[in-house]
């Protein structure tokens, strides 16, 4: 019979597995019930992971660089502040600019 240890050792090679429990404990030889009591026995317990150094190395997994899809904006966007002005502001803006122009409209002051 397994010790406790040994089903948090289970438990956690079939959540890092990725399979289901059902493929993980045919191919392991115990049924997925037994995986599903003892996954819900440690988290009740507050550990699922055994209480032994026996941890894993981690696992790298292979990164994919794509090119930025952010849609290309055409229109100017209003920002609507609330004193009731609106400043619009259209494609290509000097942030630095925008910065000064938002604080001078957010005052309470006439323009």
């Amino acid at each position: 019979m397994a010790t406790r240890v040994e089903w948090a050792e289970r438990v956690g090679r079939w959540e890092r597995s990725g399979l289901s429990a059902e493929k993980f404990a045919r191919r392991e030889g115990y049924k997925a019930k037994q995986l599903y009591w003892w996954r819900w026995k440690l988290r009740a317990e507050g550990t699922s992971q055994p209480s032994t150094s026996s941890t894993q190395a981690p696992q790298f997994l292979p990164v994919h660089v794509v090119a930025d899809v952010s849609p290309v904006v055409t229109e100017p966007i209003e920002i609507a502040l609330p004193n009731g002005r609106v400043v619009r502001v259209r494609p290509g803006f000097d942030p630095a600019t925008l910065e000064r122009v938002l604080a001078l409209a957010a005052e309470e002051t006439s323009c």
